[in-house]
């Protein structure tokens, strides 16, 4: 379980939010929703152990990310996976060379393992044979997608989205929907940091709990593979 206890944070000289309780359950995806400027990108940073709150804690099965050794949250971090808003741009890279930091970042995977995952995971974000592809010359919702992959093939327990519904577009909607339900449903925690949740999400969904700026969702897990999605 990921838990935020009285989070807050000064920014020029003001409060951006103050006093947040946050709970995020093992095996569930959860969806965060607010406004631009409201400090989802920064929440993320600090519930992966990356930006220490200037109030509050953050706790991790049971043990401080940030009262407690500075360790620990190195490895908590270095264990999520984590897509962000601003995704890779480097005119050398290509999208082979995401999937290859994502192996060296996880570890312990055969090379035959590594290489049918990757084919699978591009095959299903939409992207197959984009190896050699050179991520400048992707679009937004093409570099979105292959990110999300990269940081799939590992097979990270927690996973931190932030702005990738809206990155990849409507036509992969259904893709994600699937996807970040499925993960949670193989025991998987996802945390999605979005403006706003689309309709069909926030419906399924219920009641947000809100939080501060932020409304809170989590999203129905299915029973078993045979139930509608």
């Amino acid at each position: 379980m990921i838990e935020g206890f009285r989070l807050g944070v000064f920014s020029r000289r003001t409060t951006l939010w103050d006093g947040l309780d946050f709970a995020f359950e093992d095996a569930g995806a959860w969806f965060i929703a607010g406004p631009p400027s409201s400090g989802k990108t920064l929440l993320l940073s600090i519930l992966r152990g990356e930006r220490k709150p200037d109030a509050g804690d953050v706790v991790v099965s049971g043990e401080s990310l940030y009262r407690g050794n500075a360790a620990l949250a190195r490895a908590w971090r270095a264990s999520c996976g984590h897509v962000p808003e601003q995704t890779v741009a480097d005119a050398r890279l290509v999208v082979g060379d995401l999937f290859r930091r994502s192996a060296l970042a996880g570890g312990g995977m055969r090379e035959s393992e590594r290489k049918d995952r990757v084919g699978r995971l591009l095959e299903m974000v939409g992207l197959p044979g984009a190896l050699e592809w050179r991520i400048t010359e992707l679009s937004i919702s093409e570099r979105v997608r292959a990110c999300l992959a990269a940081e799939l093939v590992r097979g990270p327990k927690v996973l931190f989205c932030d702005g990738v519904v809206a990155g990849a577009g409507i036509p992969w909607r259904e893709m994600l929907w699937g996807l970040f339900r499925a993960l949670a449903r193989g025991g998987n925690t996802v945390v999605l940091a979005e403006r706003t949740i689309p309709e069909r999400w926030a419906i399924a969904a219920g009641d947000a709990e809100p939080v501060g700026p932020f409304r809170v969702y989590r999203l129905p897990v299915p029973e078993s593979k045979g139930e509608p999605g």
